[in-house]
């Protein structure tokens, strides 16, 4: 819209009620005080009435049975599908224990499994304390080695 009239197309977009609301107060004040613009819109409400009018006139019926048609089958309720049905079955109060059942066998599945994969190796201290006397009190030189025994401090 210019300083002093609006376009025919600022009228049209008036008339429909497309305006931003400040747009749409400046032009109804701006008809209300010119002549000239108010007679635009006059003829522009008269051009769009009559296309109205001819639009009705020109609308056509749908057959009655083809109404009937089209409201049972948007009436009726179309069946589940495989997606719908595959959601029903695993609600959470399906999944829920079926993933705990899953999650036990799992956390029990892996503790066999790190049993037989690591066997954990453990030495006897005794057995190697006595073994390490016996080979030493065999020896030739059996007075010079020196004898560990459980009562040595670990170092």
């Amino acid at each position: 819209m210019n300083e002093t009239h609006p376009s025919i197309e600022h009228i049209v977009d008036y008339l429909h009620g497309e305006l931003a609301p400040a747009d749409d107060a400046a032009i109804h004040a701006h008809l209300a005080s010119c002549a000239d613009c108010d007679e635009r819109r006059a003829q522009e409400l008269a051009i769009t009435e009559t296309l109205r009018a001819h639009a009705r006139a020109s609308e056509r019926d749908l057959p009655g049975p083809l109404v009937a048609k089209i409201r049972q089958h948007t009436m009726r309720s179309p069946s589940p599908s495989l997606g719908e049905r595959l959601r029903a079955a695993l609600r959470p109060i399906v999944l829920f224990p079926a993933a705990a059942a899953v999650a036990a066998l799992l956390y029990a599945g892996v503790d066999v499994w790190r049993e037989r994969a690591a066997p954990t190796a453990t030495i006897d201290a005794a057995s190697y304390v006595e073994s390490h006397t016996a080979m030493a009190a065999t020896a030739p030189f059996g007075d010079q080695t020196p004898m560990l025994t459980s009562d040595d401090a670990t170092r």
